[in-house]
Formats: C-alpha cells, structure tokens, sequence
C-alpha cells in the first residue's frame, strides 16, 4: 500500500498545477486593470449618475412636445439607469465604510469625501421636478419607492455615524442629508398622489343642488326656523368671467385662454379619471367653446392637457404649494451655504485630500445647485405661477419675470403639434425587407423597426384643426334643423353611418354597418389612396394662403380641389396610423391588425394584376381603380393562409373606389365620413389611455376627444339636474 501512494499523489499534484495554469489563463482583463477599476469604479458612478440627472432635467419636460422615438428612447434609458447607477454606488460606499479607519482607528482622511458623497446620492434619488414617471404605470409603484426611502435614508445614516467625526465635513453632511432625505420623500409623496386611485378619489363630488337646498334646510330647523317648501324653476347663468376678461397680452400672450383653460381644470381632471359630470359643467363649458375661435379653442385645450401632464408625470402636485416653494429655497440655500463652508474648507486641506475628488465633490455641489435654480425657475415661468399672479393681480412682478427671466425666443409649448401618418399604398410598394428579420421577430421589435410613422408640414396641422373644430360646433345645429338626435350616441355613434345618411348615400352602408370599425378605417383608407392618386394634384401645384385661424384658403378652383383631397388624405392616414400604432385608443373589441400580412398582400395583388412590379402610387391606384371586384373573388396567390382578410379589404375597398364614382362631390363625402369616424375613435376612448398619449407628444385624439366633451359630446354627463327645487321661507 504504501509504495502505491507516490502513484496516486502525483497526477493529484498535477491536475492541480494545471487547474490553476487553466484559471490564470482564463483571467481576461489583467490585475493593472482591475486594479484601476476598483479605484475609480465609484467615481465614474457618481458622475454617471449626475449625467443622468442633468438629461432628465433637459428633456424629462420636453417629451410632452416632442414625438420622436429618440427623445422617448433617451428618457426611458436614462430614467431606468439613474436610480440603478445611484443605488449602485450608495452600495459600493456602505461596503466601504468599514475599511475607512487607519492604523490608529481613526477616520482616514482620503475617505472623508467618498463618505459625503452619499448624501448627494440621496439627493439624486429624489429625482428632478421635470419627470417623476416615465408612464403611468409607474406611480403605481410608489410602495416600492417608499420602501427604498427608509432603506437608503438609515444605510445613509449608518454610513454618517461610522465615519463621524468631528470635522466640519460631518457637519456639511447631515446638511445635505436632510436637503437629500427631503426631496426623496417629496418624490414618493407625488407618485402616491398621482397613483389611480389616490388621482380619482381627490377629485370632490359633484354637490347637487337638493343636497346643498337641504343642507340649508337642516342649519335653518336647528336654529329654530318653521320652514315650508313649495316649487320654483332653477335658472342657472354660467361664470364665464375667465373667458369675458381681456387680460394684457403683454404679460403672457395666452393670457385669456390661460385663464379660461384654469376656470375648467376640474372638468378635465374628472374627464381623466373617467368620472361622471354634472350638466352645470356641460352648458358652462359648451357657452364658453361657442363664443372662441378654433385656434383660441385648441389652444385652451393644448393648457388644459399641459397641466394634466404636470400633475401626471412631474412634481407639480408638490411643486406649487406651499411646503414644495418652501423646500426649494430652503434646499437653495442650504446647499448654496455647503459649496461655500466646502470651498473654504477646501482651499484650506486640499493638501491631505485626494484632488481628484475633491473636484468631484466640487462638480456635484455646484450642478446640484444649479439644478435647483433652474427648477425654480421653470416654476416661476410656469403657465401656475402665470395663473395665479394674474388671478391675484399681480401683475408687476410678472412682468419682472418675464423681463428677467423669460427668454425672447422660448415658447411654452405643450403637444408636439405633429400627426402621424400612415399610407397603406405607399408601404404595399415602397417596402424593403429589413435586415435580420428573423432575429427581430424572436426580439419583438420587428414592427417597430419595421412600420415608422411620418408627420403632416408643420403648417397644415391648424388647418387640420380648424376643419375639426368647425364641424364640431356646427353638427348639433345641423341636427336640431334637420330633426336628428344631438346626443352623442346620435352624432358620433354610427362610425360613419350619419354622414352616408345626410348625403344619402345609404347604399354605402355596407361599409360601416356590416364591418367592424376596424375593417372600415382599412377599406376606406384604401379607397381614399386609390382616389387620391387617381386623381392627383402635386402639392406644389395647390396655391393657399392661411388666414388667422390656421385655415387655408385656396387661391383657384384647382388648388380648392387639391386642398380638399389632401385634407381628406391627411384624416384618411391618421386613422390608418391609430389603427397600426395605436390600437388601443380605438373602440374595445377591435381585432390585432397584422399590417405586413396586409400591406405585403396588396403589394403582391397590384404586382400579379399589373404584371410587373409597380412603384408610383399613381400608377398603382390606377390598376386598382379599373379592377372589376367580381375578379377579386377569383384572385389566388402564394400564401392563401393570409389571403381572407387582406383580399376581403382589396375587394371592398375597389367596391367603395367603383360605388364613389368620378363626381367631385365625392370628396366632401369622403371628409366628412373621415371627420365622423375620428369623432366615434376619440368618444371611445378611456381618459386614462388619452392621458398615457401624453407623454409620447399628445395625439391628435386627445384633442378632439377634449374639444368633443367641451361641446358635450361625451358620456361622461350622466347626473341629471333637478328643474324643481325646494326653497325655504323662513317665517
């Protein structure tokens, strides 16, 4: 036995040498490297993290106004990472702390500033005033945000305690810990309040008029009163003093639509928070929108949408209150007093410190400070402070503001004043497979990399608008002359069925009666492509001009044509584009439309009719015009497993192209049917959807859903108001 025991230590000794051969070269990065991230791994995370705040604060508000994917790209990057990056290194200082006494059990002074970067992390854990959500959802995790404030708020004290000593350093810290403890706090106390249900349940009842008659009735028999009842007619006449009061222009140039937006702020809140509505608001706010012009309405409703937004997304809850003013100048100063005493203490031991951090401290301090200044000026030039110094007549110290604060050339704006577009016959033909398509698809992102949305010139959104608007405010007197229903369910109800009536055209019917909503924003999408280009006039060729309401005047009968096909194409491919991008914002019950198997298959049908392949929509629309739609029942093609519902939209689509005719009358028609079908998507849609839309740019939708309700058209009005009331007679 023992002359066997050499043999088997041996290769044991040798598989041992050769693990750790193996092990070594394993190692990828060498030990220099490793050493120098350990050195600086904490902080390249603090200035990560303070790169992270100053983006949230430059676009965390410009994403309301700004509908690009990048913008939203860069925010829900940056806003994911800063709370991961600061978490990080608040962990990385707890785990350090031990190791911060010297040989003589004192505090090491070369940690001394690494121990008060943690308060400054707590600081950036409280987030900016311009994005506390990246969508609604995330208020709803306001427990979670709670917890990680008791977490972080005793791991910062745990790391002040350990590493106490009595330098003015330590005094400077608990400073900024309480400047730090309280914006964190301030964060979750906003994400609680714009919570769902914490929104809904702030917004008061509606009081009818029998509980405040009988409110009084009760005070006046508890002093003694006798009292009777008898019947008299309530007569109610709306304040419409927000709206009647010309305000100085030079002191906001919104200055009456500021005002009117604010005297209506409750209605809205409740229309977000899909809550019931009294009559009061509806004749009050139908008054109001009669007496403005379009581009004053949307613009009332571009505020309004705006300050929802705040409450929504950004601390505006707590910014403008008392406790919010309060805390920002006391935060000013206080970290304004630590970047001095740090300075000074600075210029005094800057020989015992490390200069490197002692130039990170400095660069945290004064952007942290300089956040602070521009947030309380975003809230002095804020359209709430405009309000309520207008309101209190306050008007010199908002001239100063704007004189001093206000830039020339910064508007305020509050939607991205774009509407996206979608063309069903331009990506039938224009379509190139994307790259690595295969891969995309196991990742989900192949519709998105795939289908991009493009926007209407900037200049004929208004003239959009303003078609919008005065068919809105002129439908219910249209309805009362011609004896039809003036409800919503009446106007807006059918999905396009009114407007075939009143042209009578019921033998369009089919189109919208027998479809589903869905099928009919496809067919009628495909049908108004077919016609345009048909029949199409070159944009350079349609001569306008625009009038002070954004609407655009044709200068000729060819560019009055051209004008009213493209105002109807430009409906036509928004719906399209709510349709493909946002399904749901359209009524409940709608089917997933899978546009490539659609888009691909009307590009494979107009290629086999044709009999080579097409890339001018003229051209295309031509082909399909003079397709006879009893040969589409016959069409075959390469894949019949996606040929029933992209083959059913060809056939009706050329049905509807044959039925319209060449009359130019068509297109009033086609526009009106168009306007319709936007009024039935926008009625349809929950307030908590619109109010997700928000942060993406605003969509079209909302405004109309908003501009519709003001007109009251909307279910939301369902609390009759009592004609008889009782009044007391105190004897």
């Amino acid at each position: 036995m023992e002359a066997k025991s050499p043999k088997i230590v041996i290769p044991i000794v040798v598989s041992s040498i050769m693990f750790i051969k193996k092990k070594r070269l394993m190692e990828v990065f060498p030990s220099r490297w490793r050493n120098l991230w350990t050195e600086w791994q904490l902080r390249l995370l603090i200035l990560l993290s303070l790169t992270t705040q100053i983006i949230l604060v430059i676009l965390g508000n410009r994403r309301k106004y700004i509908a690009g994917a990048w913008i939203r790209f860069t925010v829900w990057s940056t806003y994911l990472l800063a709370d991961s990056i600061a978490l990080m290194a608040a962990g990385i200082i707890s785990t350090d702390v031990g190791e911060v006494y010297n040989a003589n059990g004192l505090v090491d002074e070369k940690y001394e500033l690494i121990i008060f970067w943690a308060p400054l992390l707590l600081l950036h854990l409280g987030g900016t005033d311009t994005i506390t959500a990246y969508s609604l959802e995330d208020n709803e995790l306001w427990k979670r945000h709670l917890l990680g404030v008791v977490i972080q708020a005793f791991a910062t004290l745990y790391i002040w305690l350990t590493a106490w000593t009595s330098s003015t350093l330590s005094l400077l810290f608990i400073l900024m810990f309480f400047v730090g403890l309280g914006k964190y706090c301030e964060r979750v106390w906003v994400l609680y309040l714009a919570s769902e249900k914490t929104f809904r349940e702030s917004i008061p009842d509606i009081p009818t008029n029998d509980s405040k008659i009988m409110e009084k009735c009760k005070l006046k028999q508890l002093e003694g009163y006798h009292l009777t009842t008898h019947q008299v007619f309530e007569v109610e006449v709306p304040d419409h003093s927000a709206n009647t009061s010309s305000t100085d222009e030079s002191l906001h140039p919104d200055a009456d639509e500021l005002l009117t937006a604010y005297s209506l702020v409750d209605m809205v809140k409740r229309l977000f928070s899909d809550l019931i509505l009294g009559y009061q608001d509806r004749d009050a706010s139908r008054e109001i929108f009669e007496r403005l012009s379009s581009k004053k309405a949307f613009k009332v409703i571009e505020i309004e949408l705006g300050f929802i937004y705040d409450l929504l997304y950004t601390k505006a809850k707590a910014i403008y209150s008392p406790w919010g003013i309060a805390r920002r100048i006391i935060g000013i100063f206080i970290i304004f007093i630590v970047l001095v005493l740090f300075i000074i203490l600075g210029v005094r031991e800057i020989h015992q410190r490390s200069k490197i951090d002692v130039i990170i401290t400095l660069v945290l301090l004064v952007v942290a400070l300089l956040l602070e200044l521009c947030a309380f000026r975003e809230l002095l030039l804020s359209d709430h402070t405009t309000h309520w110094l207008i309101k209190h007549k306050k008007t010199n110290f908002l001239q100063h503001i704007n004189r001093t604060l206000r830039h020339k050339w910064q508007k305020r704006r509050n939607w991205s004043h774009s509407i996206s577009q979608f063309s069903l016959l331009s990506f039938s033909l224009g379509k190139t497979p994307v790259p690595y398509f295969g891969i995309l698809k196991m990742l989900g992102i192949d519709e998105m990399l795939e289908i991009q949305p493009y926007d209407i010139p900037l200049r004929d959104i208004d003239d959009i608008k303003y078609m919008i608007f005065e068919d809105m405010k002129n439908l219910r007197d249209w309805a009362k002359v011609n004896n039809c229903g003036t409800e919503l369910k009446d106007l807006y109800g059918r999905k396009g069925g009114r407007t075939l009536t009143r042209y009578k055209r019921e033998d369009l019917d089919w189109s919208v009666d027998k479809l589903g909503f869905d099928q009919s924003i496809l067919i009628w999408h495909l049908a108004t492509e077919i016609c345009y280009f048909h029949e199409y006039i070159k944009p350079d060729e349609i001569s306008t001009i625009v009038n002070s309401e954004g609407k655009r005047e044709s200068q000729n009968e060819r560019s009055a044509k051209g004008l009213m096909r493209q105002r109807c194409n430009y409906l036509s491919r928004y719906m399209l584009y709510l349709l493909v991008r946002r399904p749901n914002m359209l009524p409940i019950g709608m089917g997933h439309i899978k546009f490539r198997d659609i888009y691909t298959e009307v590009g494979d049908f107009i290629e086999e009719h044709n009999g080579k392949s097409v890339r001018d929509e003229k051209e295309a629309s031509d082909t399909l015009s003079k397709v006879k739609t009893k040969v589409m029942l016959a069409v075959g093609g390469r894949d019949r497993s996606r040929r029933d519902r992209s083959n059913n939209v060809i056939f009706h689509a050329c049905k509807l192209v044959s039925a319209l005719g060449e009359d130019e009358k068509k297109w009033e028609l086609i526009k009106n049917v168009w306007l319709e079908m936007l009024g039935h998507a926008a009625s349809q849609c929950k307030g908590r959807l619109h109010a997700q839309q928000l942060r993406r740019g605003g969509e079209l939708l909302t405004h109309v859903w908003l501009l519709m309700a003001h007109f009251g058209l909307t279910d939301h009005f369902q609390i009759p108001r009592s004609r008889a009331i009782a009044e007391a007679i105190i004897r």
